[in-house]
C-alpha cells in the first residue's frame, strides 16, 4: 500500500473541459474483474447516451493504467479493475481513493456516483469514510451497494441463520470490518443517496448463497439514519443469487433509474 502510484496517459484527457460532469465509478468484488461490472456499464451506457467508457486498471502494486475514453457527456463512466483478484476490501478502498485522486488531476468534477458489487460495495463504503478529511477531493452524491458482505461471508465470519439483526438493526455477531465501519460511521458523508440491493435465493440459508441477508442488510445500521436517503431493494429466487445479481436486468434497471433518473444525459 505504500508503493507510489504510477499513472499512464489517459485517453482523451480533458482537464476543465466540462466542470459539471458527474462520473460513475464501478467496482467489482473479490475474485471479480471487468466482466463483473460489464453489464452494469453497458446498461449505464444505454441510459446516459455515452458511446464509450474509461477502464482503470490497478496492478497489485498500485500502478494505474487506462483504456477507453472519458466522454464529454454529463455522466462519464469509469470501470475500476483490480488485476489482483484476491485484493481484500481494506486494500481495495485504498486504491479506490488513489484512483479518485488521479482522476481529479486530469478531469474537473465536483461530485460523483459509485456502484459496488460484493466486496466492492464494502470497499467503496470504507473509501468514503477514509476521504472524509480530504476536502480537495470531489464528493460522492449517490451510492449503489449490491450484495455487500458487510458482516462477513458465509463460511468466513458468517453462518446461515446464526447471525441476525437485533431490534436496532445491528448484527448480533460483528466481524472486524463491521466493527471498523461502526466505529467510523460518523465520517461517512451525510449528503448521499444510498440504495442497498441484496439477494435471497429462498432456500433454508436466507442468503444469496455467499452473503446472508443479515450480512447484506447490516449496512443499514451504519448508514440509514446518517445519509440523505437510504433505500433497500430485495431480489428473490434465482435472480438473487450472488453472481447473478450484477447481470440481472431488473437490478440493472433499478440501478440506472436510481443513478440517472433525472434524464439529463448531455448536461
Amino acid at each position: 500500500m505504500n508503493k507510489k502510484t504510477q499513472t499512464a496517459d489517459i485517453p482523451n484527457r480533458q482537464k476543465n473541459l466540462v466542470s459539471d460532469q458527474i462520473p460513475t465509478l464501478f467496482v467489482h468484488g473479490f475474485r471479480g474483474g471487468d466482466y463483473t461490472t460489464e453489464k452494469m456499464v453497458i446498461a449505464s451506457l444505454g441510459k446516459t447516451g455515452a458511446d464509450d467508457f474509461l477502464k482503470v486498471k490497478v496492478s497489485r502494486f498500485g500502478r494505474i493504467t487506462y483504456e477507453g475514453t472519458w466522454t464529454n457527456n454529463k455522466y462519464p463512466l469509469v470501470q475500476i479493475v483490480f488485476q489482483d483478484k484476491f485484493t481484500i476490501s481494506q486494500i481495495m478502498s485504498h486504491w479506490i481513493v488513489e484512483v479518485l485522486k488521479d482522476l481529479t488531476k486530469n478531469f474537473a468534477f465536483e461530485k460523483y456516483y459509485a456502484v459496488g458489487h460484493s466486496l466492492g460495495a464494502v470497499a467503496l463504503t470504507l473509501a468514503e469514510i477514509s476521504v472524509s478529511t480530504k476536502f480537495y477531493l470531489p464528493k460522492i452524491d449517490k451510492l449503489v451497494l449490491i450484495a455487500g458482505p458487510f458482516a462477513g461471508v458465509i463460511g468466513l465470519g458468517d453462518l446461515p441463520n446464526i447471525n441476525h439483526l437485533n431490534e436496532k438493526g445491528r448484527p448480533v455477531f460483528m466481524g472486524f470490518t463491521f466493527v471498523q465501519l461502526m466505529l467510523t460511521k460518523k465520517k461517512f458523508p451525510k449528503d448521499v443517496d444510498v440504495i442497498n440491493i441484496y439477494g435471497n435465493v429462498n432456500d433454508f440459508s436466507n442468503s444469496d448463497k455467499y452473503v446472508s441477508v443479515t450480512s447484506a442488510r447490516s449496512i443499514s445500521y451504519i448508514l440509514k439514519d446518517h445519509v440523505r436517503s437510504f433505500e433497500e431493494y430485495e431480489v428473490l429466487g434465482n435472480r438473487g443469487e450472488h453472481s447473478q445479481m450484477h447481470d440481472d436486468g431488473e437490478i440493472l434497471t433499478a440501478m440506472t433509474q436510481f443513478l440517472f433518473k433525472d434524464g439529463d444525459n448531455n448536461g
